[in-house]
């Protein structure tokens, strides 16, 4: 006998796809709202064929890219250099750890910040942690410390958010890889 836990482990999850990123739709964590918050990750693949009339979006259909500062820091920002190249209306915010920050809150005003890049917000520890339980405890995923600052900071954006618009954020290291995956 099928429990209604067992069933749902075996319920497809809903995504979005870009270029040949799948990124994972949370429509769960904000229900009832007008903006669409999607993960981004190095995901496993689905061995179940995917239906076959499954909608490609465009790189624009992306708003805002919320990206941890975890990783190769030279290769993220490479990454987010280029991604602006090819949609310059997207906002890319990093979220960076407030007691071990790449970009310190002291040294850095938000005007000096690195090109491409429209607002750096420190995390805590602590809700970075919560992010992470959060992703979790909802919506199944696991995820690193890099994916719960930038879950943080995507969770704060899509409750502040009054308007349709899709807040997409980083559960791995945004890297070139990732980046070629949304390009092509």
């Amino acid at each position: 006998m099928k429990t209604d836990t067992d069933q749902n482990k075996y319920k497809r999850r809903k995504e979005a796809i870009i270029g040949t990123a799948h990124l994972l739709d949370l429509e769960v964590l904000v229900p009832d709202r007008t903006v669409r918050l999607l993960a981004l990750g190095h995901l496993a693949r689905n061995s179940a064929p995917s239906p076959v009339n499954q909608l490609v979006e465009p790189l624009t259909a992306i708003n805002h890219l919320v990206v941890s500062t975890g990783g190769d820091m030279h290769q993220m920002m490479e990454a987010v250099r280029k991604i602006k190249e090819k949609n310059p209306r997207l906002k890319v915010i990093l979220a960076d750890s407030l007691e071990s920050p790449y970009f310190p809150v002291g040294t850095l005003n938000q005007s000096n910040k690195p090109a491409g890049v429209e607002r750096i917000i420190p995390v805590s520890r602590e809700m970075a942690e919560a992010s992470r339980s959060l992703l979790h405890h909802q919506a199944g995923i696991l995820t690193g410390p890099g994916g719960g600052l930038a879950g943080c900071v995507a969770f704060a954006l899509a409750n502040k958010i009054g308007i349709e618009a899709t807040v997409a954020f980083t559960i791995t290291n945004f890297n070139m890889n990732l980046l070629d995956q949304l390009l092509q």
